[in-house]
């Protein structure tokens, strides 16, 4: 990416600091994920521009940014809340299914992580006409 940006381009200061501080911010993301994921330290340092942007840069508003870092990097750490605390409350679970008699049926988790069909009282039906 190319760090420096024609002044005609850049009236109020947004892209200067996106091109100075995105390798910062994306290297302090992914220093601070649990397992080293460069796309989603992409995402996230995309995410706290795109917020710097609408809290600071958008048309009509004219804040000054006297500390940049201090800012992204709050930022930063508020983004990565937000998606872990996203990411815990909609895990996936993992499910066995390779059974076509399970299909469309209702299952509870086990123990083990594998699923296994609700006791519903209800009779599921037979193909070929067998008892």
């Amino acid at each position: 990416m190319r760090n420096t940006v024609p002044p005609a381009v850049d009236t109020d200061g947004f892209t200067q600091l996106y091109a100075t501080y995105r390798p910062r911010v994306e290297g302090y993301i992914a220093a601070r994920l649990p397992r080293r994921d460069s796309q989603l330290a992409e995402d996230l340092a995309a995410e706290v521009f795109t917020s710097l942007w609408r809290t600071h840069f958008a048309p009509g508003r004219a804040v000054t940014v006297d500390h940049p870092w201090g800012l992204l990097a709050t930022i930063a750490r508020r983004r990565m809340a937000d998606h872990f605390r996203l990411a815990r409350n909609t895990r996936e679970m993992t499910s066995d299914m390779t059974s076509w008699q399970h299909a469309n049926r209702a299952m509870a988790s086990t123990d083990t992580g594998a699923w296994s069909p609700v006791n519903t009282g209800f009779r599921t039906a037979r193909i070929g006409g067998a008892k």
